[in-house]
């Protein structure tokens, strides 16, 4: 009986001792691997970090399984913990790495199609510009060219009006068309009533303007030097806006016409003469050029 137990007892002490030690390390670097192992962005990112954790716990393993001194099982589970938590930590910073990465591309991409924009708008802003500018120079052109064509025509209808009225002298002048009609076709001596003969000539200038009505004028009356000189002017002033009176009557606008009177002043001729002081009582309308 007692030989019986005795053998038992000897069995399972020789089985205990077969088998190893629990180790803690060894755990913790179990853990940790598995941790490792089973994080996605560790198998694609630190793969050859995570194959390194394997080797150094299956050494570990190895050595436990040997059953060798604690101390050493310990040490090789430390490893193959170290480089499961460097897997780990690789992994995360490659992740970050390529999430930086991928931000910069994106902004990147982001100033590139910013600058083409505006290489696009500072295109189509210089093409309206040269186009405005073109539109501009042909509307000059065409206002230089119609400028011109007015200038021709308006040249050719005062010269027509000359010939309707024979007293009439004219002059192109840098004011404008200068026409200009004698005191003694207009008016009687010292007198500011237009005669039959000026209402004639008042009523062809009429016709020009309305044929014209873009077309302002001037006034200007003029005397010999006979007279007193405020005399002279008052009368000149009368005169000039008598011409005017009978513009508007014969449905001139009134804003169009500009009445003046300066009586001996500016002479064309000399008044030391009949044939000079003359020349001198005259009415002048101005055609505007524009």
């Amino acid at each position: 009986m007692n030989r019986a137990f005795l053998t038992v007892a000897t069995a399972a002490l020789v089985g205990c001792a077969a088998a190893p030690v629990d180790n803690r390390a060894l755990d913790d670097a179990r853990a940790t691997y598995q941790l490792a192992t089973t994080d996605a962005q560790v198998q694609l990112r630190a793969p050859v970090e995570l194959s390194l954790a394997q080797r150094s716990l299956a050494d570990a393993e190895r050595a436990w399984r040997e059953r060798a001194p604690a101390e050493e099982v310990s040490h090789r589970a430390y490893i193959a913990q170290q480089r499961a938590r460097i897997a780990l930590k690789t992994a995360d910073y490659r992740d970050a790495e390529a999430r930086v990465a991928t931000s910069s591309e994106a902004r990147n991409r982001v100033l590139l199609e910013g600058r083409e924009r505006e290489v696009q708008i500072a295109k189509e802003q210089a093409r309206q510009a040269e186009q405005a500018r073109l539109e501009a120079e042909k509307r000059a052109q065409d206002l230089a060219q119609s400028s011109e064509i007015q200038k021709s025509d308006l040249g050719a209808e005062v010269r027509r009006l000359q010939s309707e009225v024979s007293e009439l002298k004219t002059r192109q002048t840098e004011r404008g068309w200068v026409l200009t009609l004698t005191n003694d076709l207009l008016f009687d001596t010292g007198k500011a009533t237009l005669k039959p003969g000026g209402q004639r000539a008042v009523e062809k200038l009429a016709q020009f303007m309305r044929q014209h009505p873009d077309r302002d004028i001037a006034i200007e009356g003029f005397t010999d030097s006979t007279g007193a000189d405020d005399e002279n002017r008052s009368l000149s002033e009368r005169r000039a806006d008598a011409v005017k009176r009978a513009l508007v009557a014969r449905g001139v606008e009134r804003s169009r016409i500009d009445a003046r009177g300066y009586g001996q002043a500016f002479p064309v001729a000399s008044n030391d003469t009949p044939a000079g002081r003359q020349l001198n009582r005259r009415v002048e309308i101005i055609i505007n050029p524009s």
